[in-house]
């Protein structure tokens, strides 16, 4: 097949992947830019071959083929392999222990763990749950995810891990949907007295968060006037790393130094 030919049909795939309710000929071509007559030629060759197929005579969505696939290619896929250069670089820029943070069911865990130098420093478990609601990595996950979202809403109490710990349902739901806006999540103390920890989202191939960047370290080192440089350099590894999983580009939040600190200001205000 010629390489424009393949290029065009890997374009359609991966439009419909981000339209699971489907799309007619005509979106697809303005949409894709692609011309009327040869976007039809090539669904009808997918169609032909089971990687599309035509619901109600013009809506396209993916076929049985494209969705094997697809499912093949996450079960191949190492999320530890694929973050670890990024987040050891990280480590190195910060100087602090730098975790991969993974949803697993209806916890959140720490996968995996890079070391920094630092005399005093704080060491999380691997593979140990994590707080939805009072840490860092939790809030953003459940934040991101309806159904945790919803159970942590709806259990019968909030642990108070410290005076800090949010218990209080209504302003979580306000917490929840801030760090939606913000594109990541601050835990002052809420966990662990005298702790900052912070998390910043890592996207799939299906724009959903299922795992996030972590850094924590005790509060002097992460003041207010050093937390923007941090969250920067967390944004963009997470943001390098949802590219690696294929993360739609408008799916990703990489925020510049500036739009984070005017973030901070209005946080702490």
């Amino acid at each position: 097949m010629h390489s424009a030919r393949l290029e065009r049909a890997l374009k359609i795939l991966e439009y419909l992947g981000h339209h699971q309710e489907g799309s007619p000929l005509k979106r697809i071509c303005q949409d894709l830019d692609l011309p009327m007559s040869s976007a039809h030629d090539m669904l009808q060759a997918l169609v032909e071959i089971d990687a599309v197929r035509l619901a109600d005579q013009r809506t396209y969505l993916l076929g049985p083929r494209s969705l094997v696939l697809a499912l093949s290619i996450v079960d191949s896929v190492d999320l530890r392999q694929i973050s670890r250069p990024y987040l050891m670089d990280l480590c190195e820029e910060l100087n602090e222990n730098t975790y991969l943070a993974l949803r697993s069911g209806t916890s959140v865990i720490y996968a995996d763990r890079y070391e920094a130098g630092q005399t005093l420093s704080v060491v999380m478990k691997l593979g140990g749950p994590r707080p939805l609601h009072g840490s860092s990595v939790g809030k953003l996950i459940t934040a991101y995810t309806p159904d945790l979202e919803a159970r942590v809403l709806k259990s019968p109490a909030l642990e108070q891990f410290t005076p800090l710990t949010i218990t209080n349902r209504g302003a979580l739901r306000e917490e929840l949907a801030a760090i939606r806006t913000r594109g990541y999540s601050v835990s002052d103390g809420e966990s662990v007295e005298g702790i900052v920890g912070l998390a910043t989202p890592i996207f799939d191939a299906a724009g959903s968060v299922g795992a996030a960047v972590h850094v924590s370290a005790p509060r002097g080192r992460l003041g207010s006037d050093r937390l923007p440089q941090v969250l920067t350099a967390m944004s963009r590894t997470g943001a390098l790393i949802s590219r690696q999983l294929g993360a739609p580009e408008d799916a990703i939040p990489a925020q510049p130094l500036t739009e984070v600190i005017a973030l901070e200001e209005n946080r702490l205000a």
